[in-house]
Formats: C-alpha cells, structure tokens, sequence
C-alpha cells in the first residue's frame, strides 16, 4: 500500500513537471517518458537512501553514548587513583623508575607506580628483622609469576594464590590468607620469613599489573 502510495505521488510529480516545463516560451516540449518499472526502482532506492540515513543516524547516537561511557568510566579511574595526605595523586619519586613496585620497610607499604603515577597502594607485612629473617633491600626486579604455589621450608607450609618472586632466591610478594591484619608493626614480632605479605585482594590486583621484568624497589 505504502509503494502504490508512492509510487502515485511521484508519478503526479514527474505530470506536473513535465506539463509546466512544456509550456515555456508558449510551445509545447515533448515530454520524455518514464516506464512503471523504472518508477518502481526509484522509489526503491529513495527507500533505501532514507533507510540508510536512520542506519547512520542510530550508529552516530550509539557512538556518542559509548563515548560518553568511556569518559565516566576514566573519571571513576582518575578519582579512584590513591592520593597522599594533601589529596594529590601519588606520583613516583624523583630519580624512580616510571614504572615500579615499591616496598617500604618503615612504612609496611607497597605502592605500584605505573606510568609514574600510583594505581595501587597496600599495607603488607614483611621479614622480622629481629629473627634475622628480614626482607633484603635493593634493586630487583619480577622474576617468576605463578597463579598458585606452595610455599614450603623448616617450619612453614603454606599455599598462595599469587606468587610474585623478586629476588635470586625464595622471596617474593604474595597474598596471605591466614593474616587478618597488616601494616603497623606487626612485622617486628610476627613478621615473615622474609617474603611480603598481601591482603588477598591487594595481591590479586597487583598480580594483574605486574609482568615479569617489573622493578622491585626495597628500602627503609
């Protein structure tokens, strides 16, 4: 119904045309002809113009509304990131590499810097000092990954879900999930045999960050 429609409209249309332009100058122009078949096909391809031009209009608001979505979601990111006392995002200390994992002895602190900005900052406990077990300072670097390992030795057994090693030997980063508190000064009484304790969230997210070749930074 909607191309009988159609289809009688613009041949109405191409009448008057062709009467109007047949009167010019008072002589009458042979008017050229249009076959049903070829009206046909034109209005076919009006409707597909006019289809296509809602195809890319729908496509222009769908690319806009993803656009939109992408800036709130790096808002959300940006104003997730850790801020220090003053409110301002953690940036990596002068002379640091960009990229890096720092551990902080003094502070029981791990703080990922990515792109010399701090995306991740943990409480941990690390090595008791006071046992002779305390964790090596210096620079290392990532050098074994493994999504779940067991960690044994004299007088521990135990198993972890992010094994993150660092140094040459049998130290590493890793989650702790018979901890129930870190940070402070835990590490001075119940400290570990060397390695760096996570909260299991902590360690999880900086296992997703870190490849191996990352820098390790320890220090008081």
């Amino acid at each position: 119904m909607k191309m009988r429609k159609g289809k009688k409209l613009l041949t109405v249309l191409l009448s008057a045309v062709v009467v109007a332009a047949g009167m010019i100058g008072g002589e009458r122009i042979q008017a050229a002809t249009i076959s049903p078949e070829e009206l046909t096909q034109l209005y076919l391809n009006y409707q597909q113009m006019a289809a296509a031009a809602g195809v890319d209009q729908a496509a222009a608001v769908q690319a806009a509304a993803e656009q939109q979505a992408l800036l709130a979601q790096q808002a959300a990111a940006q104003a997730a990131l850790p801020k220090d006392a003053t409110g301002a995002i953690m940036t990596s200390p002068a002379g640091m590499p960009e990229t890096y994992v720092d551990i902080n002895l003094t502070t029981q602190t791990v703080i990922y810097y990515l792109n010399g900005v701090a995306v991740l900052v943990s409480p941990c406990v690390t090595g008791n000092p006071n046992k002779g077990r305390g964790t090596p300072t210096g620079f290392f670097s990532i050098k074994a990954m493994v999504p779940g390992k067991r960690l044994k030795g004299p007088d521990w057994d135990v198993w972890v879900n992010y094994w993150m090693r660092f140094t040459d030997g049998a130290i590493g980063l890793h989650d702790a999930n018979w901890r129930s508190s870190f940070g402070g000064t835990i590490y001075q009484t119940n400290g570990s045999h060397g390695c760096v304790n996570l909260p299991a969230q902590n360690a999880a997210a900086l296992y997703s960050m870190v490849t191996i070749g990352t820098p390790v930074v320890v220090h008081i």
